[in-house]
């Protein structure tokens, strides 16, 4: 009897996971299918990066004492300006992820059996200093860690703090470092990682000395150990 498919992650799943507008228990199943499929992995990528410029546009005031004239709707006043964008980041990611990849190995019988015997690994980026999504990033780690335990598969999780974001891992401003300490000694497997560029400008622009909680190690640049991991086959997630 032929073993079952996984059925394709459509557009609109896809959209809905970049936007964490599905639970816990959904997030679970997509990340090793995103581990083990570059393709699908560069997708991804993508799509958070027209949800980034998306948001970007939301947020961005119009300039004081400007009179406000009717808008078209979002969708199509950003429709010129996202599509040239998302070409050329397809083609960038394209010719600069190749290199990376290996050439393919023979196609397995379902996308689960690829991932059967890989190590999912997940970076999950905090750059908000909201207590929030510092609770949200702690959750999600400890949800996927905790499953992947209990199912007998292995992962990495590493939670990257840059920006307002490093202030869950000062020992001085974090509301989460008792939780810190117990989920690190309960999953070997989870990093807690600092951005060194963070701290550089926090020590030379405000003459503060973070302070960092003993389960911080820190890296050079937020952006670069972004980029390092997702040579690796990290999946990338923005909290």
């Amino acid at each position: 009897m032929r073993e079952r498919e996984e059925p394709e992650l459509s557009d609109e799943f896809l959209n809905a996971f970049v936007d964490n507008q599905i639970d816990r228990d959904e997030k679970g199943r997509v990340y090793p299918l995103i581990n083990a499929d570059p393709d699908l992995n560069r997708k991804v990528c993508e799509l958070r990066k027209v949800s980034d410029l998306v948001r970007l546009a939301y947020d961005t005031p119009p300039p004081a004492g400007q009179r406000e004239r009717p808008r078209r709707p979002l969708a199509k006043r950003l429709a010129p300006l996202l599509a040239p964008i998302v070409l050329l980041l397809g083609v960038t990611l394209g010719w600069w992820l190749r290199s990376f990849w290996a050439p393919a190995a023979p196609q397995a019988t379902t996308t689960i059996a690829a991932a059967a015997g890989t190590t999912t690994k997940v970076l999950f980026h905090l750059d908000n200093g909201d207590r929030a999504h510092m609770r949200q990033v702690l959750e999600e780690a400890k949800h996927l860690l905790a499953r992947y335990r209990a199912d007998h598969k292995r992962a990495k999780v590493e939670i990257l703090a840059d920006g307002p974001g490093l202030a869950l891992l000062r020992r001085r401003l974090s509301p989460f470092s008792a939780r810190i300490a117990r989920l690190q000694a309960r999953y070997p497997n989870l990093i807690f990682a600092a951005c060194q560029d963070t701290i550089n400008r926090l020590e030379r622009h405000k003459g503060v000395d973070p302070h960092l909680l003993p389960q911080a190690v820190v890296v050079p640049s937020a952006i670069a150990e972004i980029v390092r991991l997702q040579h690796r086959g990290w999946t990338y997630i923005r909290v």
